[in-house]
C-alpha cells in the first residue's frame, strides 16, 4: 500500500500542522498574510435594504398608482356613458354634465360637489368647456361638442395626485398626477334627418348635387333635411319644418324654414323650435345590418293573393293590375321589386270600412279598393227560418274584424283589424241571423260582434263567434268582387248562421278579455288625410287599446299586448333588395307597407355594395312607413302620393332627386332607435 500523500499549506506557523505518522508529506510556502474577511456583510445588507426598500416603494406605490389610474378611467368611462345617456333622455346639456359629475363622484367615492367654472352650459358653433374641482384637487373637463346630424360628443379629462407612500423616501418630495380621458357620444333625437343624403356632390369641387329638387309645387319636410354635398332647388320650392344642413352652404336659394314640429310659420310659439340653415356637418353612414332572411326560396307570384316572406329570384313584376297580400317578414327581392300597375300592401282591414265617426255608414275610399282594384271585403246580413232554436227578436246590429296570425322568430302573432261598418238585422219570430262575407285580403277568418235586439248600431258589441275562410283567396278574377255567395269572384266568400245555441249565454261585456264571448272590439279607424284617402288605422293605445292589426299595434315577444314601443309589430314586413335588384314604383301601381320594432322600423334596406337607380314613384295611394335605407344609391321621388301613412322613418340614400313634391312628415314612431349612448374613444 502506498503511504499518503498530504500537501501541507501554512500560513507562517507550519508547525502547527501534525501529519500522521508514515504520511508523506510535501509542504507548500505561502508567505502572503490572509485578508480580513470581518465587516464585508454589513456593507451588503446596507445596499440589499436600499434595494428592498425601492422594490416594495416601487411595487405599493406603483400598485398604488395602478389600481388610482384603474379606478380613474372607470369613473372617466362612467361619466362619459352617464352625459350621453342623460343627453337621450333630456336633451339637456345642463342635465347631461351634472349627470357625468354625480357619476364621476360617486365611483371615486367624493360625496361633496365640485366647484365647476364657468357653470352648466351649451355648446355652440364652438365646443363648451366645463373645469370642475373636487375638495381633494381633483379635476374633471367636460368639453361637449354639438356635432349636427352625427349627434353630441362628451369628451371627458380627469386628473388626480397621488400621495407616494414608500416613494416619498427615494423622491424630492415630489407628488404624482395621473390622468385618465373618455369620449361619449349619443344621436340627438332632435337631428334625426328625414331625408339625408350621403354623397358630396357640389361640395369641394366635385360637380353635380346630392339633393335636387325640382318640378312644380312645393315639397313639405317635416323634420331635418342633411346633405353631404349642395342642394339645388329649381323651379319647386322647399317649406322645411325643422332643420337644413347643408355641408357647403350658408344658405339654400328655394327653401324656407318653419317652426318643429307643428310646420307653423316663425315666429313659433313654444313648445315649438324655430328651424334654421347650417353648414359644415357631415353625416356618418350609420351602417345598418343586413336582415335576416326566414322562408326559404319562393316561387314567382301566380294566383294567390297571400305572398309569403322569403327570397324571391325573379323581379315579381307586378303589371297584372290585381291585389296583393304580403304576410309579415323580410322579403329578399334578388332580381328587384317592380309594380307598375297592381296594389301590394300587409295592411289588415276589416270587411265594409266604415265612415269616421258614423259606424252605421260605408267609407267611400276602401282601403283595398285602391286603383279600381275591388279587392276590398263586404258582408251582408240576412235572417234564416229556425223553428227551434231562433234568436231573440228585435233589431240587432253586426259588425265584423279581420283576423289572422303572423309568425316571427317561430311564434304566432294575432292581428285583428278595426271593426267594419254595422249592418242590422231585423228578427221576427223564428229566425236566426245569417251573415255572408265576400272575403278581404288577408283575413283567415272574421270575428263576430254583436248588440243585443233594440241597440242595433248604438252597441255596445260585444264578441260572439268566428267566421272561418275556407279554401285559398285567389286574385285572378277580381273584377265582378264583392260576391257573397256562388263563384263568380276569386276572393271566395263564407257564411255564418247563429241561432240561440251558437250564442248560448253571450252579452256584450266591457271587463272580458280580448277574443273572449263579450268582449268589445278594438277602436275605430281614425280620419283618412284627405278626402280621397281611405281611412287611417286607429292610434296607438295602451295594451289592448288602439291599433291591433297594423303599424300602430305592439305585442310581447310572447304574443301578449302591449303599449308601444314594444319588441313586436305584427305582420310588419321589410324589403331587401341586394346588389344587383333595385325598386321601380311607377305607373299606375301602389305599394303601402308598413315596417316594425323586429326590424327595428327600416322598411327598405340595400346594401352598401348596391348602387342602383331607385325609383319610388305611386299613383294614388302609396306609403313605406319605415326608414328607406340606401346609402350607396340613388334616389327618384316623381310622385306627390309616395307616403300617405301619416308617417315616415326618413331616407338615406346616396342622392335624391324630388320632383313629385310628397309631403315628407318623419315620426320616431316609425323610425330606428338612434344609436344609444356610446364610448368612442
Amino acid at each position: 500500500m502506498q503511504p499518503h500523500q498530504l500537501i501541507a499549506r501554512w500560513s507562517l506557523r507550519p508547525d502547527s500542522f501534525r501529519p500522521s505518522p508514515g504520511a508523506t508529506v510535501i509542504a507548500r510556502w505561502s508567505l502572503r498574510p490572509e485578508r480580513p474577511q470581518r465587516g464585508q456583510a454589513i456593507v451588503i445588507v446596507a445596499l440589499m435594504i436600499a434595494v428592498v426598500v425601492g422594490m416594495a416603494a416601487l411595487a405599493i406605490d406603483g400598485s398604488r398608482a395602478y389600481a388610482l389610474r384603474r379606478d380613474l378611467q372607470a369613473a372617466t368611462d362612467s361619466a362619459a356613458l352617464a352625459a350621453a345617456d342623460n343627453f337621450q333622455r333630456t336633451s339637456s346639456y345642463s342635465s347631461a354634465e351634472q349627470a357625468a359629475n354625480s357619476a364621476f363622484g360617486i365611483n371615486l367615492r367624493l360625496y361633496g360637489s365640485p366647484a365647476c367654472s364657468p357653470g352648466f352650459g351649451s355648446p355652440g358653433a364652438s365646443p363648451y368647456t366645463l373645469v370642475c374641482t373636487y375638495s381633494d384637487g381633483t379635476t374633471l373637463t367636460d368639453v361637449v361638442t354639438a356635432q349636427g346630424p352625427t349627434g353630441t360628443r362628451f369628451t371627458l379629462i380627469a386628473s388626480r395626485t397621488l400621495s407616494l407612500q414608500f416613494g416619498r423616501i427615494l423622491t424630492n418630495g415630489t407628488t404624482p398626477t395621473l390622468s385618465s380621458s373618455s369620449a361619449g357620444r349619443v344621436n340627438n333625437l332632435l337631428y334625426s334627418p328625414t331625408i339625408a343624403a350621403l354623397d358630396q356632390a357640389g361640395c369641394g369641387g366635385a360637380g353635380g348635387s346630392a339633393i335636387s329638387i325640382g318640378g312644380a309645387g312645393t315639397l313639405s319636410v317635416t323634420g331635418d333635411v342633411v346633405s353631404n354635398g349642395s342642394i339645388s332647388i329649381s323651379g319647386a320650392t322647399a317649406r322645411v319644418s325643422g332643420d337644413i344642413y347643408a355641408r357647403c352652404q350658408s344658405s339654400v336659394p328655394g327653401s324656407s324654414l318653419a317652426c318643429y314640429p307643428s310646420g307653423a310659420s316663425t315666429p313659433c310659439t313654444f313648445p315649438d323650435v324655430a328651424g334654421s340653415t347650417r353648414s359644415g356637418f357631415r353625416l356618418a353612414d350609420p351602417g345598418f345590418s343586413p336582415p335576416a332572411v326566414v322562408g326559404g326560396s319562393q316561387p314567382a307570384p301566380g294566383n294567390n293573393l297571400v305572398l309569403s316572406p322569403g327570397a324571391y329570384a325573379s323581379n315579381p313584376n307586378f303589371t297584372s293590375g290585381r291585389c296583393w297580400f304580403l304576410s309579415g317578414g323580410v322579403y329578399e327581392w334578388l332580381a328587384g321589386y317592380s309594380n307598375t300597375t297592381d296594389f301590394v300592401s300587409n295592411e289588415l282591414k276589416p270587411p265594409d270600412e266604415p265612415a269616421v265617426g258614423n259606424n252605421s255608414v260605408l267609407s267611400p275610399n276602401q282601403f283595398w279598393n285602391t286603383g279600381g282594384y275591388r279587392c276590398a271585403g263586404s258582408f251582408i246580413t240576412n235572417t234564416s227560418n229556425d223553428p227551434r232554436n231562433p234568436v231573440r227578436n228585435g233589431q240587432w246590429g253586426v259588425e265584423l274584424t279581420s283576423v289572422r296570425s303572423d309568425t316571427y322568430g317561430g311564434v304566432s302573432y294575432r292581428r285583428e283589424s278595426a271593426p267594419s261598418t254595422c249592418h242590422t238585422v231585423n228578427t221576427a219570430t223564428r229566425n236566426d241571423i245569417l251573415i255572408q262575407v265576400s272575403n278581404a285580403p288577408g283575413a283567415t277568418s272574421y270575428r263576430v260582434y254583436l248588440s243585443s235586439p233594440g241597440n242595433a248600431c248604438g252597441g255596445p258589441f260585444g264578441y260572439a263567434g268566428t267566421i272561418p275562410v275556407t279554401g285559398t283567396v285567389s286574385n285572378n278574377l277580381i273584377s265582378p268582387c264583392p260576391i257573397y255567395t256562388g263563384g263568380g269572384c276569386s276572393l271566395g266568400n263564407e257564411q255564418l248562421t247563429i241561432d240561440q245555441n251558437f250564442l248560448g249565454t253571450w252579452a256584450p261585456n266591457l271587463l272580458a278579455l280580448p277574443g273572449t264571448i263579450g268582449a268589445y272590439p278594438p277602436d275605430p279607424e281614425t280620419s283618412p288625410l284627405s278626402g280621397s284617402l281611405p281611412n287611417q288605422n286607429p292610434d296607438r293605445g295602451a295594451g289592448s287599446a288602439g291599433d291591433r292589426a297594423n303599424e300602430n299595434a305592439c305585442l310581447t315577444a310572447g304574443g301578449a299586448f302591449a303599449s308601444c314601443p314594444a319588441a313586436i309589430t305584427p305582420g310588419a314586413v321589410e324589403f331587401y333588395v341586394p346588389s344587383g335588384g333595385c325598386m321601380n314604383l311607377s305607373g299606375t301601381g301602389d305599394t303601402f307597407v308598413f315596417s316594425g320594432y323586429q326590424y327595428n322600423w327600416v322598411q327598405l334596406y340595400e346594401p352598401a355594395n348596391n348602387s342602383c337607380a331607385n325609383v319610388l314613384g305611386a299613383a294614388s295611394n302609396s306609403a313605406l312607413t319605415g326608414l328607406i335605407y340606401v346609402p350607396s344609391a340613388s334616389i327618384s321621388m316623381p310622385s306627390s302620393w309616395l307616403f300617405e301613412s301619416g308617417g315616415m322613418g326618413g331616407v338615406i340614400a346616396d342622392t335624391l332627386s324630388i320632383t313629385g313634391s310628397p309631403a315628407l312628415a318623419y315620426t320616431s314612431d316609425y323610425a330606428p332607435v338612434p344609436f344609444s349612448a356610446r364610448l368612442v374613444t
